[in-house]
């Protein structure tokens, strides 16, 4: 809010009142912070933050009427302030900290500083002098603010015309400075802006609108205009594609004024420390109005948090790491300034409308060269933009595991190639990205990881992340050359030819995946399930994952319908897909195996059909894909299923439910005859206390079945506090319970008669990860059984 430009809104008693407490505002910092400076806060006194309360103390002593005592208080605050200001040791340097502080000195100086004080002139001829040698060097000869961001470059230039208009008005040669940087720096402002009307999540852009007042009256002439209203108003452009090779980027678009336009950026630059990203080398791409190959962005400048650290480093950019490092932010200036040839390198070979060839060179790799050549070709339409890019990395220190990343944008789904990767927005192929070279190369694809670090996000603000998918492309090598094809239509993979075995990754661990159920390695888990939203599916793979069980897992089978001319025709097509599992299921049933349906909450309800026996897969298959509960076309798969287990007289069942929906648990109960044993106790638990216990399920079930362990559910109940442990198996036993964190024993139960088809209640408080050992006799003296559960979580 602007509490100086509304005074001139408000009443009389209005005015008086915000002048006391802007007046109260500034003289309780004075008397709690500005007076002792020796023990005050470091915030306190930061660079630019005390520039910045000078600009109000001056903008105050202008605008708003006080009181006499009033005015004497502000005016001497502004006086010790611009004294601190004066000071070499606290300028802030050449840098927009710097220059805010001789901002503030230059206002102080023109509206608050008595004529006859000395200090006056010495501020403004100090501030001028530091302003002239800033403004010299924080633009690039192409006219590019050093500071590595479009929307600092804006920020900084809006002073371009104001100091142009101040020292023209005081008669000041330095005048002629601003007004040259003034023109320059219009180009770069013009071609950075995406066709939305934004600038690219490149470095630590803040993604706002541009069409501002002040934006506009500093970058005149109508170009500005046009781009940052999306050809809404000003001028067009007369070129489309612009390279600024002083500074390290280069742009083109197929189009202005089309918010379909294809747009790349691309930079390879080292302007200075400041706001500095490891991106060298990084492409992105805008087409179709969405971003298609992008960077995570900014999310902060809190260096304590570690997605913080992420956004900045080479991770979090479609770059090159190597050997696990990328590069470090920044180097120190003596390296930089002295290295020849440059750290950083841009060559324009060609730039124009429809064609863009470049090549970016970054030394920084210590013992490697890496290069990137970039041609960009336009054609008549947004899709018909097609990019080559050839990277080649040379080495004098041997071989290093070489790592390419590409950053996809949020929303995306991607099927992993041998040799390169589809890009849909749910059944709409929107790009393919094809890999060339005569080295192995393995591809992965991440999305959403946390640990050991952050990868696969996207910030679309400070503090904000969404999962958004990369694509990591390995290879060993010591010289090392690839290239790399984007497509946006013409493709050359179509949906039949999709390789049988694709890549899902949960928490950094790759799960096989496949497109037909078909034979698998043994105990192996194989799921055929579009779990909605893709979160809770990745929620119990995670847990599988973890628990060390293999897995692998058919994709969302509607979506890998895109042929489909109609919902009928993709619904038939997903009524064959599980009806080939059906059939799967019957041949193992026959063989007299055991069945298991686990469920845990909505988001995995009516529940998974598992087929279990030694050297046989787990199936699963939502009985409800692709149709909606109490859909008749549902019911009839139901009922198919329900005859399977029927014609199998040796097949048996466990049913663990946890639902929020006594349907749901109806229905899988049904499905299976209701003579089978139902776990009933875990119906009344919260969702994520079974999804805790999950893993440890399902490794159960497939260890029992192969009579490698004995059958059990553990489960710790956080509303009552209390473990729960069903042995199905067992009756008529005695059961004792021991409790260990770690290879700690902190509590036990002791022996207790225990009832088949009840669960026995441990009472426990704790927190973290817990196992029980479980001990087992027979009250009339037979042998004692004994066994450890998995690990379970108390919360």
């Amino acid at each position: 809010m602007d509490w100086v430009g509304a005074g001139a809104l408000l009443t009389a008693g209005e005015s008086t009142a915000l002048s006391d407490l802007v007046a109260e505002l500034f003289t309780a910092w004075d008397r709690g912070y500005g007076q002792h400076r020796a023990t005050a806060p470091e915030m306190a006194f930061h660079d630019e933050t005390t520039a910045q309360r000078l600009l109000g103390l001056v903008s105050v002593l202008d605008e708003l009427s006080l009181s006499e005592e009033q005015r004497r208080e502000l005016t001497e605050l502004a006086a010790r302030t611009a004294t601190l200001l004066r000071e070499p040791d606290f300028y802030g340097g050449v840098n927009n900290h710097g220059m805010f502080q001789d901002l503030a000195l230059l206002a102080w100086a023109g509206l608050v500083a008595d004529g006859e004080d000395p200090a006056r002139q010495e501020s403004w001829d100090l501030a001028e002098q530091r302003l002239q040698e800033y403004f010299l060097s924080c633009f690039t000869s192409d006219g590019v603010h050093v500071e590595n961001t479009p929307t600092y470059h804006v920020m900084v230039s809006r002073y371009l015309p104001l100091l142009d208009g101040l020292f023209t008005a005081a008669g000041s040669p330095t005048a002629g400075l601003f007004h040259r940087l003034r023109a320059g720096a219009t180009r770069y402002a013009v071609h950075c802006v995406t066709p939305e009307a934004l600038y690219p999540p490149v470095s630590d852009t803040h993604r706002r609108r541009l069409d501002s007042v002040e934006n506009l009256e500093t970058f005149v002439g109508g170009e500005f205009e046009y781009a940052a209203t999306a050809g809404e108003r000003g001028r067009k452009p007369l070129e489309r594609t612009a390279t600024f090779p002083a500074s390290g980027y280069a742009v083109t678009r197929s189009a202005w004024g089309d918010p379909a336009a294809s747009f790349i950026h691309f930079t390879c630059a080292y302007n200075a420390n400041y706001h500095k990203h490891s991106d060298e080398g990084s492409v992105y791409l805008r087409s179709g109005g969405r971003d298609l190959l992008c960077e995570s962005g900014a999310y902060g400048y809190n260096w304590q948090d570690p997605f913080t650290r992420h956004a900045y480093a080479s991770a979090a950019h479609n770059t090159l790491i190597v050997d696990g490092t990328g590069l470090p932010r920044t180097e120190p200036d003596d390296v930089r300034f002295a290295a020849e040839p440059p750290l950083n390198e841009l060559e324009v070979e060609t730039a124009q409308d429809d064609l863009l060839e470049v090549t970016g060179t970054t030394r920084r790799y210590r013992g490697r060269v890496w290069q990137r050549r970039l041609r960009v070709d336009h054609g008549d339409s947004p899709s018909r933009t097609r990019l080559h890019l050839e990277d080649t990395v040379s080495s004098s220190v041997g071989t290093g595991a070489l790592r390419f990343l590409w950053h996809l944008g949020p929303g995306l789904r991607v099927k992993l190639r041998a040799d390169g990767a589809e890009v849909f927005d749910r059944l709409t192929k929107l790009m393919e990205i094809e890999f060339r070279t005569e080295a192995e190369i393995s591809l992965q694809l991440l999305e959403g990881v946390e640990k050991p670090s952050p990868q696969g996000w996207s910030f679309p603000e400070f503090g904000e992340r969404v999962p958004a998918p990369v694509i990591l492309v390995e290879s060993r090598a010591a010289d090392f050359s690839m290239a790399t094809e984007v497509r946006l239509d013409g493709f050359v993979w179509d949906e039949e030819e999709r390789g049988t075995f694709e890549t899902l990754v949960i928490n950094t661990r790759t799960v096989p995946t496949s497109s037909l159920p078909g034979s698998v390695p043994d105990q192996s888990v194989l799921f055929l399930s579009p779990y909605r939203p893709l979160a809770d599916r990745d929620r119990l793979l995670t847990e599988l994952v973890k628990a060390g069980v293999p897995v692998r897992y058919v994709p969302g089978i509607p979506d890998r319908i895109s042929h489909a001319g109609s919902v009928e025709l993709a619904e038939a097509a997903v009524r064959q897909f599980a009806t080939a599992a059906i059939d799967h299921i019957r041949r193992e049933a026959a063989r007299g195996i055991s069945v298991t349906v686990a469920t845990a909450g909505k988001a995995f309800a009516p529940g998974a059909i598992a087929a279990f026996s030694t050297r046989s897969p787990l199936i699963t298959l939502d009985p409800q894909l692709p149709f909606r509960a109490r859909d008749p076309r549902t019911d009839r798969l139901a009922a198919r299923i329900e005859g399977l287990v029927a014609g199998c007289s040796e097949a048996s069942a466990d049913v663990v439910v946890s639902s929020d929906e006594p349907v749901q648990v109806q229905r899988a109960v049904t499905m299976l005859g209701s003579a089978l044993p139902v776990r009933r106790d875990l119906s009344a638990l919260l969702k994520a206390d079974v999804e805790d216990a999950f893993s440890d399920m399902i490794v159960n079930s497939v260890l029992a079945r192969t009579g490698d362990a004995i059958s059990y559910t553990a489960v710790y109940d956080r509303r009552t506090r209390a473990f729960l442990v069903n042995l199905p198996e067992f009756t008529d036993v005695e059961m004792s319970v021991r409790v260990f964190q770690g290879k700690t024993e902190v509590h036990v139960m002791p022996y207790s008669p225990y009832t088949a088809g009840t669960s026995l209640r441990v009472p426990f408080t704790g927190k973290g990860p817990h196992r029980l050992r479980i001990h087992l006799r027979d009250p009339k003296g037979g042998d004692a059984a004994a066994f450890t559960t998995g690990t379970l979580r108390v919360r």
